[in-house]
């Protein structure tokens, strides 16, 4: 008999199905931020890259791996938030203004972060 819960199941697959959403969306804009703001657009492919091994590790169901998962989701939607009202880390200026991208991704973080968040309550 499983010891995994439908529940975590659940939660394992609708996070690791985000996290794929969010590193596609990343790949795309860093793509098209490549000729503009290339160092943008390389941090966006590696954040990308870290989405897509957190998805594989959720997937997969590596239990200890939740926790740093959440982390990620936390950080991203932290340097989002950070870099719409302060000058951005390692570019020194806000960002450009808010537009349909930026809105989506809000919305993709905060979607993970309670799902990562649930994920994470439902092994304790």
């Amino acid at each position: 008999m499983s010891t995994v819960s439908t529940q975590e199941k659940i939660l394992r697959i609708f996070g690791g199905v985000l996290l794929l959403a969010w590193a596609a969306l990343h790949f795309f804009l860093g793509s098209a931020l490549l000729r503009h703001l290339p160092l943008v657009g390389q941090f966006f492919f590696v954040d990308a890259v870290l989405a897509i091994v957190g998805a594989v590790m959720i997937f997969i169901g590596i239990r200890w791996l939740y926790t740093p998962a959440l982390v990620f989701a936390l950080v991203n939607y932290l340097l989002l938030t950070e870099s719409r009202v302060y000058p951005a880390p390692v570019l020194g200026k806000p960002l450009p203004a808010i537009n349909s991208y930026v809105i989506f991704t809000f919305g993709l973080d905060i979607l993970l972060i309670v799902v990562l968040t649930a994920l994470v309550l439902s092994i304790k």
